[in-house]
């Protein structure tokens, strides 16, 4: 049976309150959010009692990812955001004279495209692909830079700045292919785009939950590790959190089996909270199902772009993005301004036009409100 995404759409306050289009950048509130964050204020006056409790949520959320992901839990590592996961594998890895380049890509968010570029000082060469037309994601020029010198490539499931989509099997292939490792950055994809992380054979996949997995705030991230990837990797930082048997609180550092040895100290327990709810919905509903209703709710939004004549800088076809809209139009800043007293949210990056994404629980009258607005600066 399909969701009735119109029954579910009263579980997100925000989306009863505002036509919001903003789920690329926070995902909209649950109700059920706010109760497990009360759940988390209870459990603050336990203190030293509470730690069986905290560590029961974190292996319930980090089951929670497993599922989201098609994963085994001990595949999943926690951590306090994308970037930080992407560094634990990058400070375990070593550059040597025969495989020492990094390729990655323009389309990939700042923050990844600082981490991997630091790496020249560690002795890595990066090899940087950018799109040719600046909008869909370079595949065919990614796959031509991977070589027997490639030690990993490292690019996006899914772009930040225009939700283009990677078709990532061939690369994948093409990687492995060539002894390399490949490095997924999911946020822009998990929830909204179905992963399957053993079917797909990625080696790492990180990915935030502040997006399409809707928590309530910043401070929750994962990595997905392929467990004989992880067995012959040594944290370069290794934790309490990352140790065989956390509770021991053992002198000497062994490594806990899997991805988990890749956590590090104490984590921060309210996004544990923060996050479940989002987590459950993706997991419970469904992704496939989920994606599905974005379809139908972004090409009815396209056709309306299309209609008034605006220039749409997101890839058409459902194989070559994710759930993110963006549209090519002078001055987003001020458009995003204007639309905000009237209740529609959407946003804009430096340099890059205006984005939008559908919630799967936005409805069609919300597209039509969004075109409403839109048609003003045409």
């Amino acid at each position: 049976m399909k969701p009735d995404f119109d029954a579910l759409r009263a579980s997100f306050p925000t989306l009863l309150e505002r036509t919001y289009f903003a789920t690329h950048g926070f995902g909209p509130l649950l109700r059920q959010t706010l109760t497990d964050l009360d759940e988390y204020r209870r459990t603050l006056a336990l203190r030293n009692r509470v730690v069986e409790t905290w560590y029961g949520q974190i292996a319930e959320v980090r089951g929670l990812i497993a599922r989201l992901v098609a994963a085994d839990p001990d595949e999943i590592a926690l951590g306090p955001n994308a970037t930080a996961c992407q560094a634990a594998i990058a400070a375990a890895l070593t550059p040597n004279g025969t495989r020492d380049a990094i390729v990655t890509t323009n389309l990939d968010f700042p923050s990844s495209r600082y981490l991997w570029r630091a790496q020249e000082r560690r002795g890595f060469r990066i090899v940087d692909v950018p799109s040719r037309d600046g909008i869909a994601m370079p595949l065919d020029d990614l796959i031509a830079a991977i070589d027997e010198r490639v030690a990993v490539v490292a690019v996006p499931l899914v772009a930040y700045s225009n939700g283009a989509m990677l078709r990532a099997a061939p690369l994948v292939a093409a990687a492995h292919a060539a002894g390399a490792i490949v490095v997924f950055d999911a946020s822009q994809a998990a929830g909204i785009v179905p992963i399957d992380a053993h079917a797909l054979g990625v080696d790492v996949l990180v990915s935030g939950t502040n997006k399409w997995l809707s928590s309530s705030g910043m401070g929750l991230a994962f990595s997905y590790v392929r467990r004989e990837l992880a067995e012959r990797l040594a944290p370069a930082y290794p934790g309490w959190l990352g140790h065989a048997d956390p509770l021991a609180f053992a002198d000497a550092f062994e490594p806990a089996v899997g991805a988990r040895r890749f956590e590090q100290g104490a984590p921060a327990i309210e996004p544990l909270y923060a996050a479940k709810a989002g987590l459950r919905f993706a997991v419970d509903v469904g992704v496939d199902a989920i994606r599905e209703r974005s379809f139908q709710l972004s090409d009815h939004l396209i056709a309306g772009i299309d209609r008034l004549g605006l220039r749409l800088s997101t890839p058409r076809s459902h194989a070559e993005r994710g759930g993110m809209i963006c549209v090519d139009i002078p001055d987003p800043e001020r458009v995003v301004a204007r639309l905000a007293p009237l209740a529609i949210d959407v946003d804009t990056r430096h340099g890059i036009g205006l984005r939008m994404s559908c919630h799967p629980c936005n409805t069609i009258g919300d597209c039509d409100r969004l075109l409403a607005g839109l048609a003003v600066f045409n």
